[in-house]
Order: C-alpha cells, then structure tokens, then sequence
C-alpha cells in the first residue's frame, strides 16, 4: 500500500463539498449542512406539498386570527448509488397443478361451502 493510498483512506489532502440546504416557510426552519467527498455524486430533494397561511382581519384591519398549516415537509440529500448491473429476470411462474380445485365461498361462510367439481 503507498503512502497516497493511505492519505487517501484517511482523507488527508482531499477537497471536501460543503452544502447546505436551507427552508424557511411561515417561522419554521430546516437546515441540513453536510460535508461529502465530491467524487461521489449526491442528489438533493425538497419536497413541500402543502404550504398555507391563512389570516384572519377584523372590520379595523387588525389581525385577529393566523394560521400555518405545513404538510410532509421532506429534505433529503441522498448519495447516488452506482447501479448493481442488469436487472434480474422475472421469477417464472409454476404451471397451475391438474389437481387443483377452486373453492366458491361466494355467498357462504367457511363452515358451509361446497366445492364445485
């Protein structure tokens, strides 16, 4: 093992990313910093589905009334990973068996069907 191999395991002299993702909506705030290896792409994903604010004035304009309504609020920021090759095929489906019978329980309960041959 050479010496770069070894700086590089332990990350002496390599450029880091920083990111950070920052979401401010109606006084509520998330913040994620990370510290990643730029040779490893990521992806970043802010999802807000639903955002409202609802006010509420009375007859002199004054604010009588505020309401936030935030839903599933999701921050992901995820590594891409490499894809693991072709896709398996689907699994084969085994034939029906000639001795198979469905059963009717249209109508009945279990203590009193018949089979239907």
């Amino acid at each position: 093992m050479s010496i770069k191999d070894i700086f590089d395991k332990m990350s002496i002299g390599k450029k880091k990313q920083y990111d950070c993702i920052k979401v401010s909506l109606f006084g509520l705030e998330i913040v994620v910093k990370r510290i990643t290896d730029p040779e490893i792409p990521h992806e970043v994903t802010v999802v807000t589905p639903r955002a409202e604010l609802r006010e509420k004035y009375d007859e002199n304009n004054r604010l009588i009334e505020k309401e936030v309504i935030l839903n599933s609020i999701t921050v992901v920021h995820a590594p891409r990973h490499p894809l693991a090759g072709p896709p398996s095929p689907p699994p084969e489906i085994p034939a029906r068996s000639v001795n198979f019978i469905p059963k009717d329980t249209k109508g009945t309960d279990d203590k009193n069907f018949t089979l239907k041959t």
